[in-house]
Order: structure tokens, then C-alpha cells, then sequence
């Protein structure tokens, strides 16, 4: 098997065990991604998909389909009635290169909970299982309050299945998480939903890191359908 073709192998696995591990705690629906299921920018394809995860939240995939330099997954869970945090990793691979980036967003009303606090060092603690491999410096942007814990690491072909187990070691905490806690009704959910909101609107107008080339070539009216409809479904 070449390069390319492990590379799309790797990506492929990242929505696959991302999908399966979810999965195997609650019931996962596909919904209609409709025009956004194909999204192009810097000349690339992005194959979207979305699933209402019941019960916990709701997951979108991004795949970046036919291109010979590079591979590419993206998988982002946004909880719905669960004081749960935020979750995204993207998994670039380039011919031997690449990097990855898992990122713990603190959506919630009350972030210093005791409670909730502890779940958040469980994904801090797993991450620094990753010191040995070379950190990427992040452009600094409007949420790095409500996202201290993150890592970004430059890939290592010797241990990508380690970064990914890494990933799927993530999502098992989430999933924990969201088990051991109770669901939020009422105006406690509407308030979650709220900051979720929020931090959608200003990802579109504060320049997110990723989502400036999406504005740039799409217009904020169409990034902020695609990413309240399909992408973050708030």
C-alpha cells in the first residue's frame, strides 16, 4: 500500500471508530446533510455528514474527498441535554506529514463545577500520554478561554495509531460522561444551547481559525447555515 493510499486508510478509520464508539452507547441516526453534503474551499471537497446521536448530542464528519496531496477527517460532537463539553479533532495527513488537532471546548454554564472540573482533567490527563510528539503553536484566537485543554501535534508516521487511540480514548471519556450525568431540561438546556450558539455566531464573525476560509469563499450568510444546520445543528 503506497502513501497516499494508507493516508485515506487513516482518515477513513478516524470517522469510522469515531462513529462506532458512539455507537456502541447510544442510538445514532444519519440526517440529510442536503447542499452542504459536498462543501469546496482552497480548491478541495469536503464530504459532509451528520448524525443525531439520541440522547447525548449530535456528530458531524467532514472527509476531504479525491484530493492526491492530502487526506483528511474531521469529527465534532456538540452535546444536546448534557452538561457536556464541546469535542473536535481534525487529522490531516500529507504524504508523510501532517498533523492532528483534539480540541475540549468548555460550553457550559458553569465550568468551575466540581463536577465537571474533574471530568475535564480526565481528557487533560490522557493527552499528555502525547508528549512525545512535537507540538504545533496555535494562532491565539477568541476562545482559548473556554478551550484550555487542546493538543496539536505534528504527525509522526511511527505512531499514528497511537494519536488515533488517542482520539478514541477521548470519546470514550465523553461518552462517560455523558452516561454518569443527568439530562438537562427546561431552561437549564435552552441555556446550554444558548452558549453553544453563541460560540457558532462568533466562530463566523470573530475569524475562527478554520472557518476564515469558509467565510472567505462562501459569505458569512452560507458558513453560518451550513454551521447552525448541519455542522453544530444549534
Amino acid at each position: 500500500m503506497d502513501v497516499l493510499q494508507e493516508n485515506r486508510k487513516l482518515a477513513e478509520e478516524v470517522i469510522d471508530l469515531t462513529l462506532g464508539i458512539l455507537a456502541r452507547r447510544y442510538s445514532v441516526r444519519k440526517l440529510d446533510s442536503g447542499r452542504f453534503a459536498e462543501v469546496t474551499a482552497m480548491n478541495m471537497t469536503f464530504q459532509t455528514a451528520h448524525y443525531e446521536i439520541e440522547g447525548a448530542g449530535h456528530l458531524m464528519t467532514m472527509y476531504v474527498k479525491d484530493n492526491p496531496q492530502m487526506s483528511m477527517a474531521t469529527c465534532t460532537f456538540t452535546p444536546c441535554g448534557k452538561k457536556l463539553p464541546l469535542v473536535s479533532a481534525d487529522f490531516i495527513f500529507q504524504g508523510e506529514g501532517g498533523m492532528f488537532l483534539i480540541e475540549i471546548y468548555e460550553l457550559v454554564k458553569d465550568r468551575e463545577a466540581p463536577a465537571f472540573r474533574e471530568w475535564m482533567s480526565r481528557f487533560d490527563e490522557r493527552f499528555r500520554d502525547l508528549s512525545e510528539l512535537e507540538d504545533i503553536p496555535t494562532r491565539p484566537c477568541f476562545y482559548d478561554p473556554i478551550r484550555p485543554i487542546y493538543v496539536c501535534k505534528k504527525r509522526n508516521m511511527d505512531l499514528d495509531r497511537k494519536s488515533i487511540r488517542n482520539l478514541a480514548d477521548t470519546l470514550r471519556i465523553l461518552m462517560d460522561q455523558a452516561q454518569a450525568g443527568e439530562t438537562l431540561i427546561g431552561e437549564e438546556a435552552e441555556e446550554q444551547r444558548a452558549i453553544q450558539r453563541e460560540y457558532v455566531d462568533n466562530l463566523i464573525d470573530m475569524n475562527g481559525v478554520s472557518t476564515e476560509v469558509f467565510v472567505k469563499e462562501h459569505g458569512k450568510d452560507f458558513v453560518r447555515e451550513f454551521f447552525h444546520d448541519v455542522f453544530f445543528s444549534v
